[in-house]
């Protein structure tokens, strides 16, 4: 059986980046010949970064050199373009080196609908693929609206990242949704939002989760650290967070390690290791004493490695993170005053936690196995 997947692969983040890979390798058990769709949204084009590349500080400090007429801008921008096509970076290369793409690249859902890839089941992936602020509107791309109508279409985890749909978003929705032969969602708060507006759902676990702590260990990579680490993966500017993480390594007497992505995150507390790769992200996270994050997949990975961690909200979409620690009852890891450094202190249940997610893990292997018409069991 052939089966495609949309989902935000393109996306410079190593959450993206994993679930992609863990997609494919989940289908794969379950004997699928799997295909990720190479689909690029417009605001993730190397044209578009190249703008947001010339909005950050340090470029807009640079204006009067580039920006003196229209043609240093435009050269500048073709510049930015260049790096961007020609720079891999490590999430890129992983899925390179581990997932099969197709050969054909999308970069509209005129294009996909003129030509679609040919596949038996057609599968909307997991991340925020319904999430129309991080999509900048409805994309009906991961709706799978290019799909032909005689061929199912299923979605395998997927996110809204979001409590509620705004009015004028209700009624495309919910038509795109009721064209779909099983959903299948990854937060408690999604089932409840599609099913008030008439959709039904299924609750299971992120695909990240749906491999088991040995499966990861498999990826991992990386130098063995001799000292015990704080490790910092943070997607979101906070200072608070940034001074609770020297706090608490005092505290600890911890080493500061923090992945980084841009000269800011040099400028921050402790050691910064500038876009590992994704082996050895995985790493160091299996090494880590803690991992404090406002990251999902880094709270997930947390959990399911069996890393001590604490999560913090981030301003937008704290759902899937809320989600995840209700679901495995450790609510006790997520930070709600900066002041506290006895959070570090409260236990996770580990063992609890395991039998949690092995259950949950079959549970979401069967659900699957049956939204895709595959006889015996997993």
């Amino acid at each position: 059986m052939k089966t495609d997947v949309i989902t935000l692969h393109t996306v410079d983040n190593y959450g993206s980046a994993m679930q992609t890979y863990a997609t494919q390798e989940v289908l794969k058990k379950l004997g699928c010949e799997v295909e990720i769709i190479d689909y690029w949204r417009e605001n993730n084009l190397p044209e578009h970064r190249a703008q947001q590349m010339l909005d950050t500080s340090l470029m807009q400090k640079l204006k009067p050199i580039w920006g003196r007429n229209h043609k240093t801008e435009t050269t500048a921008i073709k510049c930015m373009q260049w790096y961007l096509e020609h720079h891999v970076s490590p999430m890129w290369k992983f899925l390179e080196d581990n997932v099969n793409l197709s050969k054909k690249r999308y970069t509209s859902f005129d294009e996909l609908k003129a030509d679609p890839p040919k596949a038996d089941v057609y599968i909307t992936g997991s991340d925020q693929v319904w999430n129309s602020i991080w999509n900048d509107g409805i994309d009906r791309s991961y709706f799978l609206d290019f799909a032909p109508q005689d061929k199912p279409r299923i979605a395998f985890s997927a996110s809204i990242g979001r409590t509620e749909f705004s009015e004028d978003e209700i009624s495309e929705t919910k038509a795109l949704l009721q064209k779909y032969t099983a959903i299948s969602v990854r937060e408690e708060s999604a089932v409840e939002l599609l099913k008030s507006i008439g959709i039904e759902s299924q609750l299971i676990l992120d695909p990240t989760l749906m491999l088991n702590c040995n499966e990861w260990r498999k990826v991992a990579k990386g130098r063995k650290k001799t000292r015990p680490f704080l490790l910092i993966y943070q997607l979101n500017p906070n200072p608070e967070m940034d001074q609770f993480a020297m706090n608490l390594a005092k505290k600890k007497v911890w080493e500061v390690i923090r992945v980084g992505f841009g000269r800011s995150d040099r400028q921050k507390p402790g050691k910064c290791i500038m876009s590992p790769s994704v082996e050895e992200f995985v790493g160091l996270l299996f090494q880590a004493k803690c991992v404090l994050t406002d990251s999902f997949h880094a709270t997930a990975f947390s959990l399911n490695l069996g890393t001590d961690f604490i999560s913090v909200r981030p301003q937008k979409f704290a759902t899937r993170i809320e989600s995840i620690l209700q679901l495995t009852g450790q609510e006790q890891r997520l930070l709600d005053d900066y002041k506290d450094l006895n959070i570090v202190d409260r236990a996770i249940d580990k063992k609890h936690v395991k039998k949690i997610l092995d259950h949950e893990r079959k549970a979401g292997m069967e659900w699957l196995r049956e939204a895709l018409g595959i006889r015996g069991a997993v």
